[in-house]
């Protein structure tokens, strides 16, 4: 197994984990489960990345920083290929297009903005106080509606099961 394989599983196990948390019928897991979310989608990209750089395609490699929406600029900013790659870049690259269209991007962005950073604002972890200067935490009844369980449940399983298939796809290509 390679490391963009290794990172495809884990991105499975924790998407599979976000099901089990928001399954919980009180709603307190609801914000672990998009927590979970978040990593599936942090490590489906990170996969794409580290695939890519092991074949050559692209010089960056990821970083251990939760945060993924810098490498989706670098998936669809792909550096121009030399030679027989540039017939394999051109095919990943639809793809990747096809897999980070606007609203995908937006969603990330959305993800993103939920992992903890200082100040305290809206995240998966941590009080933090709401609009109203009141503290309240992730796990509070009406802190994610279920609009957004939906938008980030589709979106994990959306961004996950098209980075396995352009992995794939990358390892399947000649000298791989």
């Amino acid at each position: 197994m390679d490391e963009a394989a290794a990172l495809i599983c884990q991105a499975r196990a924790d998407r599979q984990a976000a099901e089990r948390f928001v399954a919980d019928e009180a709603g307190t897991g609801r914000c672990h489960a998009i927590a979970k979310w978040q990593q599936t989608v942090e490590k489906a990209v990170k996969a794409l990345v580290c695939a890519l750089h092991h074949a050559g395609i692209l010089g960056a490699d990821y970083r251990p920083r939760h945060e993924v929406e810098r490498y989706v600029g670098l998936l669809i900013r792909l550096p121009r290929a030399p030679g027989h790659r540039a017939v394999q870049q051109r095919s990943v690259q639809q793809r990747l297009y096809g897999l980070l269209d606007q609203n995908t991007r937006q969603g990330i962005r959305a993800l993103d903005g939920l992992v903890p950073q200082l100040p305290p604002r809206r995240n998966t972890e941590y009080p933090f106080q709401d609009p109203q200067g009141q503290w309240t935490y992730p796990a509070a009844e009406g802190v994610f509606s279920e609009d957004e369980i939906q938008q980030f449940r589709a979106l994990a399983h959306r961004v996950l099961d098209g980075a396995e298939r352009i992995v794939s796809g990358i390892r399947r290509q000649p000298g791989q």
